[in-house]
């Protein structure tokens, strides 16, 4: 598929196909023209130039985002789901969004101050695990950066590694005292990561304040010790009585499937906390 947008200055220029009442798009996404053939920018667009990227994902947090909730968004990327929940017609929602690659958080900057979002999203430049770390964040698209490279394995390639700082949900998100009350709809995109990620949220999990977890299940869990520990971190949020599901395919809207590990689904899972109806 050819790609074509509009460009200014060097930075292409995506709007948004949500919409705001007025028909407007409701933000639009901008990114280096140079990296529109970059795979991970392409996978984006295109599908959000057909029907909309990652339409399951996208029609869940329309539905379920609400006044005073804080969304957070971990590997933000360059901020689609950030600037979704920011501009969402329910208002007053915050947004804490980390993203660790230094390329990645600069485009999302730009995204928020070319959106008038500075007030409204933290963008944290750091990823998100288990514990406090330094950490090589293996590169690989630009929508595929993985933590110690354990999300990228074969047929994926693994390129040069940067070290970035790792933080805990439940440390980062105490220096956000004003969030401290908030509902939390939390969504990762790790690269393998994930079960780090959750592990280090224990304690916003036990307080009850997670009320949706969106985390991609990929390529990484198929085998071998990460599928042992993704295994562990569905355990975990059972115990809580999260139960979990996923859209029929993973750019199709329809009735949710309970998710099993074994079926080998490849995508978005949604893990929802008792009350939430999916």
């Amino acid at each position: 598929m050819e790609l074509t947008l509009q460009a200014h200055n060097g930075w292409a220029v995506l709007p948004a196909t949500l919409k705001s009442p007025s028909g407007a798009p409701r933000f639009r996404l901008e990114f280096p023209a140079n990296l529109i053939d970059d795979a991970g920018a392409r996978h984006l667009i295109s599908n959000e130039l057909r029907q909309g990227y990652e339409l399951p994902t996208r029609q869940l947090l329309e539905s379920v985002l609400r006044p005073s909730d804080l969304f957070v968004d971990v590997g933000a990327h360059w901020g689609y789901f950030t600037l979704q929940a920011a501009t969402h017609p329910a208002g007053a929602i915050r947004v804490i969004a980390f993203e660790p690659d230094p390329a990645n958080a600069a485009v999302l900057y730009r995204n928020l101050a070319v959106n008038r979002l500075s007030d409204v999203v933290h963008l944290v430049c750091a990823a998100c695990g288990d514990r406090f770390d330094i950490a090589p964040l293996v590169e690989n698209s630009s929508m595929m950066h993985s933590i110690r490279g354990v999300g990228l394995k074969p047929p994926f390639t693994r390129g040069p590694s940067k070290w970035v700082p790792v933080v805990t949900l439940d440390t980062a998100l105490a220096h956000f005292p004003q969030t401290a009350e908030a509902r939390i709809i939390l969504k990762v995109d790790a690269e393998g990561f994930e079960p780090q990620v959750i592990a280090g949220a224990n304690e916003l999990l036990n307080a009850g304040r997670i009320a949706l977890v969106i985390w991609e299940c990929g390529n990484a869990f198929r085998e071998g010790p990460e599928r042992e520990a993704v295994g562990a971190m569905i355990e975990s949020l059972t115990r809580r009585n999260f139960r979990h599901f996923h859209a029929p395919k993973s750019d199709v809207v329809g009735t949710f499937a309970p998710f099993r590990l074994e079926d080998n689904y490849l995508g978005n899972v949604f893990s929802l906390a008792p009350g939430l109806i999916p």
